[in-house]
């Protein structure tokens, strides 16, 4: 079972390594065979903690400036439903915004899997 406390830290710990660009760190945050499942698109659901790095250092590349911040947050046994907002300005100084929620299984200290539901705001 999770607590909020451990909650709180792991969401915060990689809400803080996506804003630092800390890549080690955020990949740290997720089980060697983390699987994301976002059923919205499911050609974009993957496993393993590699592509985590992978996905999240394209974004690090791709935006110059790149923000998480968690709306709020609830536990539920070892599972954490998670409401974000990203965003992000890129070298053309085209801004995105992306709100969802992230559902993240919890096991052994870090997420196991997650279900994503990001998407990008329209304005």
């Amino acid at each position: 079972m999770v607590t909020e406390q451990e909650a709180a830290r792991l969401l915060n710990t990689m809400a803080m390594a996506i804003n630092n660009k800390d890549l080690p760190t955020l990949v740290s945050c997720f089980h060697s065979d983390y699987e994301s499942i976002q059923p919205v698109h499911p050609e974009r659901s993957f496993r393993g903690q590699q592509r985590v790095g992978e996905n999240w250092n394209w974004v690090f590349q791709r935006f110059d400036a790149f923000n998480a911040r968690i709306i709020d947050f609830s536990v539920r046994e070892n599972t954490i439903w998670s409401e974000w907002i990203w965003h992000g300005t890129d070298d053309t100084e085209d801004d995105i915004v992306v709100r969802g929620v992230m559902i993240l299984t919890v096991d052994t200290g870090c997420f196991r899997a997650g279900r994503l539901y990001m998407e990008p705001v329209r304005s």
